[in-house]
């Protein structure tokens, strides 16, 4: 395993996560956070209800609040990666070992 660079390994996973994003999976905020965060916009004062956009950073709020890796550029909600993490790294380090049986231990932190 000496020979595994980061680099590599970091090529392969998103390789395979923009591969399941073209092939149709959807990596989602929980609803619970999009709710949340959904709720923060509305209360803010540069919500443009009419557009359901920001005023101050310019987004269209349906998709944005959505995002797991997304954040509030004024930091009034953070990204939901942990939760992303929690729910869906299992499943591309799988793929990634399907495709790559040499990573094995390396990504099950074998050393």
């Amino acid at each position: 395993m000496d020979d595994v660079k980061l680099s590599t390994i970091v090529f392969h996973f998103l390789d395979e996560f923009f591969l399941q994003e073209a092939s149709g999976k959807v990596w989602t905020a929980s609803k619970k956070c999009q709710k949340e965060r959904w709720s923060i916009c509305e209360g803010c004062e540069h919500f443009d209800e009419p557009e359901e956009g920001c005023r101050y950073c310019g987004c269209y709020l349906p998709h944005k609040i959505i995002d797991p890796f997304g954040d509030c550029p004024l930091d009034k909600w953070i990204s939901n990666s942990d939760a992303w993490y929690e729910e869906h790294f299992d499943f591309i380090k799988d793929k990634l070992i399907e495709k790559n049986p040499e990573l094995k231990e390396y990504l099950n932190g074998k050393d």
